[in-house]
């Protein structure tokens, strides 16, 4: 994952000389959780695509999506699951726009698989695993680069989980992220 990190922030800061700095609508980028209240699933990757859709001074609007994908623990019984966050944020941008603030809210949604351990000649089968719920992100990205960023955030997901046989539970969870990303 390390090489696919590299390589993709070698890949794009060849293309982002090529662009326009006045006109940065698009954000791609990758983070990793440092943190998890998650027992099932190990620290999240995130990868995210932003679009702004305006700008006022140094205030914007953009809407995005995110993506997490959660490596399982117990591969055994657990499937990883990918997990999508749609969403719309504001940012302020500072210190000459090498700076921004962002605070984003959105919905979260996921789906996993629970494989049961067979016991003698009982088998069940296996179960569908939902979790949905909306999500508060604060962070703040830091332009190394005209073109290219370093972001932190705190993303907090309010979730519910229900399960194939009828029961749920709350699910919530924070993550702090740290990532990099380009804009053009």
């Amino acid at each position: 994952m390390k090489n696919v990190i590299i390589a993709f922030i070698l890949m794009f800061s060849v293309l982002s000389f090529a662009q326009d700095n006045s006109n940065k609508k698009f954000q791609f980028g990758i983070a990793y959780s440092l943190t998890s209240d998650a027992i099932m699933y190990k620290n999240p990757f995130s990868f995210y695509a932003d679009y702004q859709l305006k700008k006022w001074n140094d205030v914007s609007i953009s809407t995005g999506l995110k993506s997490f994908y959660y490596s399982s623990k117990n591969s055994t019984n657990f499937s990883n699951k990918l997990g999508f966050n749609p969403n719309v944020s504001a940012s302020y941008y500072f210190l000459q726009e090498k700076m921004n603030t962002y605070f984003g809210l959105g919905y979260y949604f996921d789906n996993a698989t629970f494989k049961p351990t067979q016991l003698g000649l009982f088998t069940s089968p296996n179960q569908s695993i939902k979790t949905s719920g909306f999500t508060i992100a604060s962070g703040l990205k830091y332009f190394v680069h005209p073109n290219i960023f370093i972001d932190t955030n705190l993303t907090i997901i309010l979730a519910k989980t229900k399960y194939e046989s009828g029961t749920s539970e709350s699910n919530n969870n924070a993550y702090f992220n740290i990532g990099a990303g380009v804009a053009f």
